[in-house]
């Protein structure tokens, strides 16, 4: 038996107390996501508005937000005080709650492409979900996806990168080797591509899955046009039309980027935002597309799903972004003056880098000689950063998210830190 009693002291490093995780916590996270690329341990201790508190006592700006929940920063008294009022009127029943049509009422007021949907625990198992209903609806099992997206980890979603023509391979070890049987794989904004795919599968696609802004392999908007054509063939050849909104709902715009582009999917899948941090994820559509569910022609199941903390979580979430008119306004302007600092530190020490940025989603990558993504180096910049108080994921893959509780004061120690760091790197060519 492992002993897991607590020290009377706090742990006097990161270093220690990551160690200490390790010895029960496989690899020393519960997500694969958490460990990659890491150079320089992080043990947060607590974490308020835009900061973090490791361990050690530092203080540190936070761009990543716990991968982009906090839309108003860690710990927001509007919305944490609600879970804990919940907490003490029971938080789990597995009964209907006025909550239910609190909480799903505000997400279809908001949201253009859903009038009725069901709460899950979280992203992957909502997607898994609203692809085995868009599935179930078409009565065709063939999935369009695209490179670079990430739709959770479940068995029929994980993918490898890249792929064999059309055919992409299974994401982890321990997958059933034909797990991607039923999916096809093509590049991102490619429209020649999808014409092809169509053209040539049209009668057998039953669905097409896509985040409708690439946010998983850095920051990538749809091409103009993009949208608009997967709306227009999946109503041709009877596909259903999924968005991944888990990371853009809620984010983007107030309706997610399906308002933010004018185009609506049949079935959107939502998550982050939407509770403010807490663990709650939805999928849902217009009544029709999810009417399978009510007759039992299609499944969905959770015990934990739509708990009573959860959708006290996203009913005062939403309605507070329901508040706040000039939110995505105030947001945007912030992600435009973060743009501009930070590509003036990086031009101010000769380091390209590639900048991506929709809203307050932004990614940030190093590159080196040939113009590729020089991971080593943009690792060795995040330690660099994090030891001088500014931390963002050490994986370029992984956007920066701007909240309400970030300043331009916030922003420009960022960019001072980054040029300084910077500045100890090589010099390759200029930004790009």
């Amino acid at each position: 038996m492992t002993d897991t009693s607590t020290n009377a002291t706090a742990p006097a490093s990161n270093k220690a107390a990551y160690d200490g995780i390790h010895t029960v916590v496989a690899g020393g996270v519960s997500s694969n996501m958490r460990a990659r690329g890491v150079v320089t341990p992080l043990v947060v201790e607590s974490a308020s508005g835009c900061r973090i508190r490791d361990v050690e006592g530092n203080e540190l700006i936070d761009a990543n937000m716990g991968y982009g929940p906090h839309v108003f920063g860690y710990a927001d008294r509007e919305v944490t005080d609600q879970i804990a009022d919940q907490f003490g009127r029971g938080h789990l029943t597995g009964l209907p709650h006025r909550l239910d049509r609190e909480a799903a009422g505000l997400v279809a007021e908001l949201v253009p492409g859903v009038e009725q949907l069901r709460f899950a625990n979280s992203g992957t198992e909502a997607l898994m979900s609203a692809v085995r209903l868009a599935r179930a609806t078409s009565g065709r099992t063939l999935l369009l996806t695209f490179e670079g997206h990430y739709h959770g980890w479940s068995e029929t979603l994980l993918r490898a990168p890249g792929a064999e023509g059309y055919r992409p391979r299974p994401g982890a070890a321990g997958m059933i080797p034909e797990a991607m049987n039923h999916t096809i794989q093509v590049p991102w904004n490619d429209a020649a591509a999808v014409e092809r795919v169509f053209a040539e599968y049209g009668g057998a696609l039953g669905a097409v899955l896509c985040e409708p802004v690439l946010a998983n392999a850095g920051v990538v908007p749809p091409a103009p046009g993009f949208l608009e054509l997967l709306r227009l063939r999946t109503r041709e050849k009877g596909a259903v039309l999924v968005f991944d909104e888990v990371i853009t709902g809620f984010r983007v715009a107030r309706g997610g980027a399906q308002e933010r582009y004018g185009v609506v999917p049949d079935l959107t899948v939502l998550s982050k935002v939407m509770g403010g941090g807490f663990p709650v994820a939805a999928f849902g559509g217009s009544r029709e597309a999810m009417e399978p569910l009510t007759t039992y022609e299609a499944f969905h199941a959770g015990v934990y799903a739509g708990n009573h903390a959860a959708l006290r979580a996203v009913a005062a979430t939403l309605t507070k972004i329901r508040s706040a008119p000039n939110l995505y306004d105030d947001l945007e302007a912030l992600g435009a003056y973060a743009e501009d600092r930070v590509r003036e530190a990086a031009t101010a020490a000769g380091r390209p880098v590639l900048f991506e940025r929709v809203g307050s989603v932004l990614s940030m990558a190093l590159l080196d000689e040939a113009s590729a993504v020089d991971r080593a180096a943009h690792r060795a910049l995040q330690s660099a950063c994090q030891r001088r108080g500014v931390y963002f994921h050490p994986n370029p893959d992984e956007p920066w998210f701007l909240s309400t509780a970030h300043t331009e004061e916030d922003i420009d120690t960022i960019a001072a830190v980054l040029k300084e760091s910077l500045a100890q790197a090589p010099a390759t060519r200029s930004v790009r």
